[in-house]
């Protein structure tokens, strides 16, 4: 029942597609998108998690246009598979979730550090629009389809995806990666279009400055949290574990850190910050677990202002190996540059590019063991050597 179902929402999608295709192929660089990664859909297997995004990034290069033909095949074949996903460190959208679960002790679905394959097999990771936008990011995409007047392109897909969760797979939990552009579209279409009766609420955590929302609906679980192309920081997964577990009724904030696997590398980050933001380069903690510094560059007016031209120190815990590695790079991720950088910071240094990201070396690596004061005192060296180096090669007098 459930696969005619699946097969009858199918046809109806890629009904829409085709009819608004000759709408949307006029505008530049937008194409259909597809879904990522989808098992058989049956009434022997019960779906645990939907993954919801915006927009599928891929796609042909700029200018150029996908035939719409293959959108049907992917809503059955999906794209590709989290077990391979994972190897590869550029996928961040689903690495960064994996990783968020492993350090909060979400043991339930994980084995061996990852979501375990039985819960893989019950596991979809799709979009919510059906269209992608290959020259910018999901903000774009939506200016571009808000272009199409008349055609009301992004609350149309999402109305059909909300019937599709709701209606159709009616899984035990949606995670949806963005707040605005994502959960709170999704849930408000749904209401207009199918129930009034659905809500939700939003949740401030400890912990963290991004907020979290929740609609529970016909026992399914859908939440909305910030974008998982960035880090998840560790107060939102544990929201993510709790509302699956049920362990939060009469939730109180204090409940996302009670966990001590979210509070020791916290902690230590926050006092770190303070034993070095003295001489002011700290800009602020990415994500709570790295410190995060940058330098400019470009001079405007008398001072140095933001730009694609900077360069970038970033302190970065690595659990597994039990060390801090202190990394240098520019913001363009450019090994050719960061060789030059490190050439004229430090002359007899050679370049030591870090495993997780080539183009970013390491200057440092310092045992976790290391008083916070003995850290401080490294990175203050570090900081002074990069901006010596910068008041050199860029004064502001220049």
């Amino acid at each position: 029942m459930r696969q005619e179902k699946y097969d009858d929402w199918v046809n109806e999608a890629y009904q829409y597609i085709k009819k608004v295709y000759p709408i949307v192929s006029q505008l530049e660089n937008v194409n259909v998108g597809s879904t990522q990664y989808i098992p058989k859909i049956d009434g022997d297997i019960d779906i645990e998690f939907v993954f919801l995004g915006h927009d599928a990034h891929e796609g042909l290069g700029i200018g150029e246009k996908m035939d719409i033909t293959f959108a049907k095949e992917r809503f059955f074949e999906g794209n590709g598979n989290p077990i391979y996903w994972r190897k590869q460190k550029e996928w961040k959208i689903w690495n960064n979730i994996e990783t968020a679960f492993r350090r909060i002790g979400f043991t339930e679905i994980m084995n061996n550090g990852f979501i375990s394959e039985e819960k893989l097999k019950r596991t979809i990771v799709t979009n919510a629009l059906f269209f992608n936008y290959s020259k910018a990011n999901a903000k774009e995409l939506n200016k571009e389809l808000n272009k199409c007047v008349k055609a009301d392109i992004v609350n149309e897909c999402m109305k059909l995806t909300g019937k599709l969760i709701f209606d159709v797979i009616k899984p035990k939990m949606v995670i949806c990666s963005s707040c605005s552009l994502v959960f709170e579209p999704l849930i408000m279409n749904y209401k207009k279009n199918y129930n009034k009766d659905i809500s939700y609420k939003i949740f401030h955590l400890e912990g963290t400055k991004k907020k979290v929302m929740r609609c529970i609906y016909n026992d399914i679980i859908v939440l909305g949290i910030p974008h998982t192309s960035y880090p998840v920081p560790l107060p939102v997964a544990a929201f993510v574990r709790d509302s699956y577990l049920g362990k939060d009724v009469g939730y109180t904030m204090s409940n996302v850190t009670a966990t001590p696997t979210i509070n020791p590398m916290n902690k230590r980050t926050y006092e770190l910050k303070k034993l070095i933001c003295k001489n002011g380069s700290i800009q602020d903690i990415f994500e709570e677990r790295i410190l995060y510094h940058e330098y400019f560059t470009t001079i405007k007016g008398g001072k140095y202002v933001t730009s694609s031209d900077r360069i970038v120190i970033d302190l970065t815990p690595e659990e597994d190996k039990n060390q801090y590695v202190v990394l240098i790079f520019t913001r363009q991720n450019d090994e050719t540059k960061t060789k030059e950088l490190i050439k004229g910071i430090w002359p007899d240094e050679d370049f030591n590019p870090w495993s997780e990201h080539k183009a970013r070396h390491i200057h440092k690596v310092i045992p976790f063991c290391e008083t916070n004061e003995h850290i401080a005192e490294i990175m203050e060296q570090v900081l002074l050597d990069v901006k010596t180096y910068r008041d050199k090669e860029f004064p502001l007098n220049k």
